[in-house]
């Protein structure tokens, strides 16, 4: 099951697509939402759209990430070089947006060579630190779409800028979004003072939001009783369930990377990979296999690796 954010941003963008493709590129011309499956390799794109640009088709590719992944580059490469061959070679355009401050963030490009430094590969992708993004930017953008990302921005937790905010969506009358914009929220107002006048600011709408699919998405059961405790109570549980959820989906995405490069550098183990990734809980352990792997050269080399996994000497 998708994580919390991912579920959310992967709607957000369906549902607004046109909308987002006029704010990462200005001149491309929005076609249609494409299936964020690519085929044969079990990897789903959070968002995958196809555009015009230029007077030609194109494609753009769309990633929401909240953690830090130190395989971000490769896993958008991976997903860009796929996308464009299930959709008849057509240029991808990869854009990876952090909704949060991590400790490490992508940079364009990835660079890719052998040990002697010849260069094998260069790829090119967008980033958007949504924290180094002006308020100001996306609240005179014009698209209501993307204005629940606004307290995410630099000065967006001012109260005139949420106030701005809310009062928007609530005159547009998009509820989904104004639902949204008060779950993303929790990225940012966690405690104190903060966080009560920013749950205060919803609360004349609540009755409304909480008929809302977002609502539903983050866990109905809790908010079934309708009072601003319930509400409250939901949202907190909902974002905790949702991180977990987050977890447990780069655990697995984790697991598939290991056995996916196992069955083609060395099959005669895969079962061996299954069994001994299915025991790790770790997402930095499994990171740690990972990169152990990929420098193996030698089927025992790799055994070896898979077996110290339950000694703990992966760990670095």
């Amino acid at each position: 099951m998708a994580g919390l954010w991912d579920s959310l941003m992967k709607r957000l963008v369906r549902r607004y697509a046109r909308q987002f493709v006029r704010w990462l590129s200005a001149e491309a011309v929005f076609v249609r939402a494409l299936d964020i499956e690519l085929q044969n390799q079990q990897l789903f794109a959070d968002a995958l759209l196809e555009v015009m640009l230029h007077g030609t088709s194109a494609l753009l590719h769309i990633e929401f990430q909240t953690y830090d992944d130190a395989d971000m580059e490769v896993r958008l490469q991976e997903y860009n070089v796929l996308a464009s061959r299930q959709y008849e070679h057509l240029p991808v355009y990869s854009y990876v947006i952090y909704l949060r401050k991590v400790g490490e963030v992508a940079v364009s490009p990835l660079v890719r060579g052998f040990p002697d430094g010849e260069e094998v590969h260069r790829f090119f992708f967008r980033v958007i630190e949504l924290w180094e993004v002006a308020a100001e930017v996306l609240l005179q953008a014009g698209w209501p779409a993307v204005l629940p990302l606004v307290t995410l921005t630099k000065g967006g937790k001012r109260p005139e800028v949420v106030k701005e905010m809310i009062d928007r969506l609530a005159s547009a009358e998009e509820y989904d979004l104004l639902a949204i914009a008060q779950v993303l929220g929790g990225l940012v107002f966690k405690t104190g003072p903060e966080l009560a006048w920013f749950r205060k600011r919803f609360s004349m709408f609540q009755d409304i939001l909480s008929e809302s699919w977002v609502y539903q998405e983050i866990g109905q059961k809790y908010l079934e009783q309708g009072r601003e405790q319930g509400l409250e109570q939901g949202l907190e549980q909902g974002v905790e369930k949702g991180r977990e959820e987050e977890r447990q989906q780069e655990l697995q995405r984790q697991r598939q990377t290991i056995i996916g490069f196992v069955q083609r550098r060395f099959p005669e183990i895969t079962a061996l990979a299954e069994q001994q990734t299915a025991k790790i809980t770790d997402p930095e352990t499994l990171q740690t296999v990972i990169l152990k792997l990929l420098d193996a050269q030698v089927l025992e080399e790799a055994r070896q690796i898979l077996f110290s996994i339950n000694k703990g000497e992966t760990k670095h």
